[in-house]
């Protein structure tokens, strides 16, 4: 009789722990969408360079792969090198000790005005929305914040330059819409491309300043540090980065 009171302790208690794990996975996981062109894929990251603590996986970020999550890591978010995610997941997770997903894609010399137009043929926000989606298969999951580091590209055009304040809007409000978040925080990078070919880079630099949304908000980068090209921010630059967009992503 007592062995069986025993069995019968133990499978309820296989059970209740089964029952907290499903509830614990079924609950949505709060994630961050990153997107950009080359500063955000993080060109000029060495992980060797990395604070220790942010060198290993961080088993309370997890990356969504396209086949899965995964703790992040430099390595895990890009195949070389990382951008500010990174950082990002450290100070987050840190500050607040809730697990979190992050969404990612980047690529480098890409502009919002085309590329990253929603309606654009082949646009990269398109395949963006296809991650998210994908993800959202995987998983209950809620998108609670975007956060953007492009217009680089957008800076070495007039024209482009001058749309950038409404397409940027457009893009803020359409992602809104196609993840089903319209509390979603959206914070920007703003850009500080050397003079020269930049020769709109001011006009950018206002957009994204001054854009009037709710939700939005930007982050200064003009003193992180910048590898030898002046263009793309080396390890420190992309951790102080990281850090701020996670502090300025948090404020209420």
């Amino acid at each position: 009789m007592k062995r069986r009171l025993l069995l019968l302790t133990g499978l309820l208690l296989g059970l209740a722990s089964a029952g907290a794990g499903f509830a614990q996975e079924s609950k949505p996981l709060k994630v961050f969408v990153f997107a950009g062109q080359s500063n955000m894929v993080g060109m000029r990251g060495a992980a060797d360079e990395l604070p220790e603590a942010m060198r290993s996986p961080n088993p309370k970020a997890l990356f969504w792969t396209g086949e899965g999550w995964e703790p992040i890591a430099p390595g895990v978010s890009e195949k070389k090198g990382f951008g500010p995610e990174i950082a990002f997941a450290h100070a987050w997770t840190e500050r607040t000790g809730e697990t979190i997903g992050i969404i990612k894609h980047s690529v480098g010399g890409t502009s919002l005005a085309t590329q990253w137009l929603p309606e654009a043929k082949n646009s990269l926000y398109g395949k963006l929305a296809a991650k998210v989606e994908a993800a959202k298969q995987s998983r209950p999951i809620e998108i609670v914040g975007m956060l953007w580091m492009q217009g680089e590209r957008d800076s070495r055009d007039p024209e482009m330059a001058k749309a950038y304040a409404k397409n940027l809007r457009h893009l803020i409000e359409t992602a809104r819409k196609d993840f089903d978040a319209p509390e979603m925080v959206f914070v920007a990078g703003r850009v500080n491309p050397p003079e020269g070919k930049y020769v709109a880079r001011d006009t950018v630099r206002a957009a994204q300043k001054d854009l009037d949304l709710d939700g939005y908000r930007w982050i200064d980068c003009d003193d992180l540090s910048l590898g030898p090209d002046n263009l793309h921010y080396d390890t420190a630059g992309l951790v102080q980065m990281g850090e701020r967009f996670a502090k300025v992503a948090a404020e209420k």
